[in-house]
């Protein structure tokens, strides 16, 4: 039987990532619950596959999106974490159609299409799977900071992924302007994005 694991990068790691990736532009709102980065971060338009095998481009834009960074064999940190973004949309309620929450895998060798369809659409149907070449996931994922690492077992189905679990925001032109430590609950994101919504829209 193989043991697929799921474990959190060290603090350390991620700390470095971050630092590395968006300083000197992260930085405390006190307004808000998430790290602000400022100026917001542009990220490269690439070609992934989404849930249904279609080519689609990301970040796309025209609308905030939530990224979610993991792999579909993730026994813990993902189905976590993509649970919290569900809540997220049932807590902004109509106003969530603002908002494209997007899962990418990390996991390029195992998760086909429609194996990252049926482990999203289990938290809400809302939610978009993301898989592709493995280098261009990387490259998304360099961009963005995110740290994964693949630790192979004694046979080809025994493996462990380490990575960060950020949630991160981007806004319609598709740049990074908030991201979220595992430790923030999905009602802070909602009021978070209720409150970004409410400026944008008085401006």
């Amino acid at each position: 039987m193989h043991t697929n694991k799921c474990r959190r990068v060290s603090a350390l790691l991620v700390i470095m990532a971050c630092l590395t990736v968006f300083a000197p532009a992260q930085a405390k709102d006190s307004d808000a619950q998430g790290l602000r980065v400022e100026p917001p971060k542009s990220i490269s338009v690439r070609t992934l596959i989404n849930q249904d095998g279609q080519a689609v481009s990301f970040p796309a834009t025209g609308k905030w999106q939530l990224a979610i960074f993991g792999f579909t064999n993730c026994p813990d940190i993902c189905p976590v974490t993509l649970q919290k973004a569900a809540v997220v949309l049932r807590r902004l309620g109509s106003k969530a159609a603002d908002l494209q929450v997007v899962f990418l895998s990390v996991d390029s060798d195992h998760d086909q299409p429609d194996v990252v369809k049926k482990f999203v659409s289990v938290h809400d149907a809302r939610i978009q799977g993301l898989t592709g070449a493995a280098g261009a996931v990387q490259a998304v994922a360099n961009e963005f900071g995110v740290i994964a690492r693949r630790y192979q077992g004694k046979t080809a189905l025994e493996y462990r992924i380490e990575h960060s679990s950020f949630l991160y925001l981007l806004d319609p032109q598709g740049r990074i302007v908030m991201f979220y430590p595992e430790k923030i609950g999905a009602e802070q994101v909602a009021a978070d994005l209720e409150r970004l919504w409410k400026k944008v829209d008085n401006n």
